[in-house]
């Protein structure tokens, strides 16, 4: 019996089986709404790195993977959903309930981080090519429950809320990122996590603008240029954000530069403001 309900959980989320095994009930489909925090990861360009490599090291190392991300989110109260592909979908806040799963998910996030970093010096010492993990975050109303057939399903979530921490996993390639998050996210946790302003973006089926924000760090352990980082870049994008002068924008973002020049999100900025003002020259 031990042996099995190890090997059950193996499959779903914990406390789904000990409350299976507690009420005798079965699994059924259906689910109910309830606020979950979403995460999506996603190895930067896994394709490139392993589509020549043996299968079979592809499995093994792609496993070690998954095992230090995992670790880390259950560790932090998470429930992983699935694997797809090279990609980890998880939540927070169901099936248990978790009054601070927004909080918990970002220090898992940051817990991954690090995790990550250590993994991929072993790849390296290996001779295996390291896995560079970029992560979405959003909070939200989700359909949390059990989809499928009668004879095989999957405890998940469905929803816009699903939707747009995936997306938000994506844009880091544009950003140079590797952890966005939702304004939601922000607005919930900003008293103890550190973040600072990317981009506003309309996703597909949203009828209102999000403004995205970068995951920096706790705020506790965030150093005082770090955070005097962050809160210089919030004041350049203010700029850059409201319908004001262009000139004012293309100014503080030129001296924001001149300290961070390799800060890739600036970056990306200056090159559109660049593109808007040969577009009006035109």
């Amino acid at each position: 019996m031990r042996s099995v309900v190890r090997s059950f959980a193996s499959f779903i989320p914990r406390p789904i089986v000990r409350q299976l095994i507690e009420t005798g009930s079965s699994l059924r489909l259906g689910g109910s709404r309830r606020e979950v925090t979403v995460l999506f990861t996603d190895v930067a360009d896994f394709t490139a790195k392993t589509e020549r490599a043996d299968p079979s090291q592809v499995m093994i190392y792609t496993s070690r993977y998954f095992a230090v991300l995992s670790d880390e989110i259950m560790r932090h109260q998470g429930t992983v959903d699935k694997y797809i592909g090279d990609a980890v979908m998880a939540f927070w806040n169901a099936p248990a309930d978790d009054p601070d799963h927004t909080a918990n998910a970002c220090r898992a996030v940051l817990a991954c981080l690090a995790a990550n970093e250590a993994l991929n010096k072993d790849f390296r010492r290996e001779g295996w090519p390291p896995y560079d993990t970029r992560f979405g975050l959003h909070v939200g109303d989700a359909v949390v429950g059990n989809v499928g057939s009668s004879d095989r399903m999957n405890y998940t979530a469905l929803g816009a809320t699903v939707n747009l921490a995936s997306r938000l996993e994506g844009l880091n390639k544009s950003y140079g990122t590797r952890v966005l998050v939702s304004s939601a996210v922000r607005a919930r946790v900003g008293h103890a996590f550190l973040f600072r302003s990317v981009d506003n973006i309309t996703p597909k089926g949203f009828a209102e603008p999000i403004e995205v924000s970068e995951l920096r760090g706790e705020l506790a352990q965030a150093g005082e240029a770090e955070i005097a980082m962050c809160r210089r870049w919030d004041e350049v994008f203010a700029s850059i954000a409201q319908d004001g002068s262009a000139e004012t924008a293309r100014v503080r973002l030129s001296g924001f530069l001149h300290d961070y020049p390799k800060d890739s999100v600036a970056l990306l900025h200056a090159q559109r403001i660049r593109s808007s003002a040969q577009g009006a020259a035109a």
